[in-house]
Parts: structure tokens; C-alpha cells; sequence
């Protein structure tokens, strides 16, 4: 805890930074609670049957403005992940997020910005071999926690985004390359663990269709090297392909959006890991979702939404046909009011529930059921 108030505190200097030329700095940050329970049936790492999981999530950031063309950021937080399990063997793992950087540049203002990102390793990069499981439960992308991982070894890297106008339409182009750095994620392992580096490349299209409708278009492709284990050449995350789609459409004073987004991860990897059983088989997660923006006042805005996701993945390397892996719907609301011209406050509340299927094997179980709540307070200053 001692680790996580200091890089709160670390964030929060930065924000008290003087602003250059009468611009001002951008805080937020956040609490999310959530809790899932879990039919009976659903084992983690081989061990007692999974009961509940429970995350407290508070994560901050502050934006600093430096002249009329740079721009700082930073991030970090707290998590704790508790799982609750049949056998009354109940397990906590908490600390401090990794503290992450992006260094901008208005190269081209409107149209081109260069930028450069890190990652301090101030999370929890290292676990005891019991604690795997926590950590693989965290990657679920049926559930969709707020925070997937609680710390690392660090990275570098840097990229680009720009908009080139096109008509009443822009199109955008991006790229990022993520180097990853070595670290040690288990207590008394031998060698250490480095992930593959990463490069993605960024496109989208968005303009009007009407006077009332606003529509985006955005692709990723992701293309990662394998892990390295004491520099011998193991598993990773594999190379994906990411689609999004979005309407807004107003309706009457409100605005409808509706949104669908898929995430192919073309290689199959399931198998023992450096970091945990191995979550990340060859798989395909299909979502789509609806939010309704209703402003009640001039300062308030509430928006009920709701979320439905479908996983697929294949149950090993030899059987790589993808199979259905879960299901869930999420639905809630947000209450949002503002404070002041520059303050802002968030509500959310929502409900999940679903099944996941039970692993054991190399082969795909029954269904296991489960169900849960997210609740979330977001505090923001914004220029």
C-alpha cells in the first residue's frame, strides 16, 4: 500500500505543476468496485473450486499541457483482486499499478501528433506460484475487468497518429512499437521472463451520414514477437486483428450510439505459462452494445447502456477450431453531473451475468454460470 500512495502522490506533483501560458492541467481520477460469483464447478490452476472474485480499482492521471505543442502524461493507480474459493482457501493480491508516461508532440497541430510512452514497473511484477491463478482469472475478456493486470517489468516505446481530412470525413492513420523489459513474474523461478515486442498499426474513417448521424470505422493489426523464458524462445499472446464500429444518432434532445468491435488472436495458445495457465488460446471475442445519452439539466446527463459479448476459442495447439468459451450481458447506467465549469462527477452501476466454460484437459467442460456487479465513481478537471 505504502508503494501505491506514493505513486498517487508522484501523479498528484505533476498536476501541481505551473502551466505555461494560462493552460491548465487535466486530473481524473476514479473507484471502481466489482464482485463476481461463480456457480459451483469452476476450478482455478487446478485448485479449489472458485466461489467469488472481487477487484477494488482506483486509478488516477493527470495531463500537463507544456506550451502550445507538448503535452505530458501520466497514470498509475491501485488495485487489490480477492478470490473467494469453496474450500474457504481465499487468497488477496494487492499494490500499486505501473506508472505510465506518454510524451506528445503537436507536430502537424490538428492533423499529426508524434509521441513517446514508458512504463515505470511500479505494480506487482512478481507473484507466488499460488497467485497465478488470480492473475489468470484478471485476463478474462468475457468478464472485462477494470484492471487486467496488475503490474509488469516496464516497457518503452513511442509512435504516431494523425487525420488527413477528406470532405466532411477524415481518415486516420496510427502506429505505435511497445518494447517490453525483462522482470522475474514468479518468487524463486529461474530466468527471467520477456515479452515479445509489439507493433500495431492504426486506421479508421468517421464523418456525418446525416444531419443527425455520426458514424466511426476503426481497424487494429497487432503483431507481437514470441516471449522469451531465460532466453530461450516460448509462448505468446499471438498476432490479432481488432474491428470497431459505432453510430451516434440523435433522438429527439438525447443521442443513440450503438457500437460492435471483434478481437481475432490468430495463434492458439493455450498452455503452461511463465505467468499462469495459459488463457490466451487462439480465439475470437465478438461484442456489441448500445448507450442512450438523456440530458435531464443543462448540467446533467444520464445514459443507460447495456453490452452483450460472445467468446470463441480453441481448446488446444493440436484442436485449434474455435468453440464457443462464454457468454455475458452487461447492462447499467451512468449519472453524470457537472460540478463546476471544470469539474465533473460520474456515477456508474451495472450488472453482468453469464457462463464460462470449465477447462480441464485440454478440452471445454460444462457450463459454469456466473453473475456480478460493477459500481464506479469518476472525479475529472478538465481546461
Amino acid at each position: 500500500m505504502t508503494r501505491a500512495v506514493l505513486v498517487i502522490a508522484l501523479v498528484g506533483t505533476v498536476a501541481a505543476v505551473a502551466p505555461v501560458e494560462g493552460q491548465q492541467a487535466e486530473g481524473r481520477t476514479a473507484v471502481f468496485f466489482e464482485r463476481y460469483v461463480f456457480d459451483a464447478g469452476l476450478t482455478l490452476g487446478g485448485q479449489t473450486e472458485l466461489a467469488a472474485v472481487s477487484e477494488l480499482t482506483i486509478p488516477v492521471g493527470v495531463t500537463v499541457p507544456l506550451g502550445r505543442s507538448f503535452e505530458l502524461a501520466l497514470s498509475s493507480g491501485f488495485a487489490s483482486v480477492r478470490v473467494e474459493r469453496s474450500g474457504g482457501d481465499n487468497q488477496t493480491v494487492s499494490g500499486a499499478l505501473d506508472t505510465e508516461a506518454r510524451f506528445s508532440w503537436q507536430a502537424v497541430p490538428g492533423n499529426l501528433v508524434v509521441f513517446v510512452t514508458g512504463a515505470v514497473p511500479t505494480g506487482v511484477e512478481t507473484v507466488q506460484q499460488d497467485e497465478l491463478g488470480v492473475l489468470s482469472l484478471l485476463a478474462s475478456d468475457i468478464i472485462g475487468f477494470s484492471a487486467t493486470t496488475l503490474g509488469t517489468g516496464g516497457n518503452v516505446g513511442g509512435g504516431f497518429a494523425g487525420a488527413i481530412p477528406v470532405g466532411r470525413w477524415a481518415v486516420g492513420l496510427g502506429g505505435n512499437f511497445r518494447e517490453p523489459l525483462s522482470y522475474t513474474p514468479v518468487t524463486g523461478q529461474l530466468g527471467k521472463l520477456r515479452p515479445g515486442r509489439e507493433l500495431r498499426l492504426r486506421t479508421g474513417l468517421e464523418g456525418p451520414l446525416g444531419q443527425r448521424s455520426y458514424v466511426r470505422i476503426a481497424g487494429i493489426f497487432a503483431f507481437r514477437a514470441k516471449d522469451e523464458l531465460a532466453e530461450s524462445t516460448t509462448n505468446g499472446v499471438g498476432n490479432r486483428v481488432m474491428g470497431y464500429l459505432s453510430l451516434d444518432q440523435g433522438v429527439g434532445n438525447a443521442s443513440l450510439t450503438l457500437y460492435v468491435f471483434d478481437v481475432f488472436r490468430a495463434d492458439p495458445r493455450l498452455e503452461e505459462t511463465a505467468v499462469g495457465t495459459g488463457v490466451l488460446p487462439r480465439s475470437n471475442l465478438l461484442a456489441g452494445g448500445a448507450r442512450l445519452n438523456v440530458p435531464v439539466t443543462p448540467r446533467t446527463t444520464f445514459a443507460p447502456r447495456m453490452e452483450l459479448r460472445n467468446s470463441w476459442a480453441a481448446a488446444s495447439e493440436v484442436d485449434t477450431s474455435l468453440r464457443t468459451a462464454g457468454r455475458s450481458l452487461r447492462v447499467g447506467a451512468d449519472l453524470r453531473q457537472a460540478l463546476h465549469e471544470r469539474l465533473s462527477l460520474a456515477l456508474q452501476a451495472g450488472g453482468i451475468f453469464g457462463f464460462v466454460k470449465q477447462l480441464g484437459d485440454q478440452q471445454f467442460g460444462g457450463n459454469v454460470d456466473f453473475s456480478g456487479f460493477r459500481a464506479a465513481l469518476h472525479l475529472e478537471v478538465t481546461p
